[in-house]
């Protein structure tokens, strides 16, 4: 029983060590005190998830775009290269 204890009291205090420095560099982000932060931590949740969401599309967007630059890129590598072999097999055309 001891140990279960030990390991329940060690997983909540490291869970609010993360729960305060979370709401540190969220006071630092928003200019706001970690008081209020923590007061209001359901709502900067929600705002920190959809801030990241945010994020994650507009990379998604980066990375689609370059794909397609990068394979224009091979494309005209493969034209200007043209040495008459295909890169695709005749018996798969």
């Amino acid at each position: 029983m001891g140990k279960l204890f030990s390991k329940l009291v060690w997983t909540g205090v490291i869970a609010g060590a993360a729960v305060v420095v979370y709401a540190q560099r969220r006071a630092q982000k928003t200019g706001r005190d970690v008081g209020s932060v923590l007061s209001n931590l359901p709502n900067e949740l929600k705002e920190t998830r959809s801030e990241m969401e945010k994020e994650v599309k507009e990379a998604v967007e980066v990375g689609k775009k370059a794909a397609v630059e990068r394979e224009a890129e091979f494309d005209r590598e493969f034209a200007e290269a043209d040495s008459g072999i295909s890169p695709i097999p005749d018996f798969l055309v």
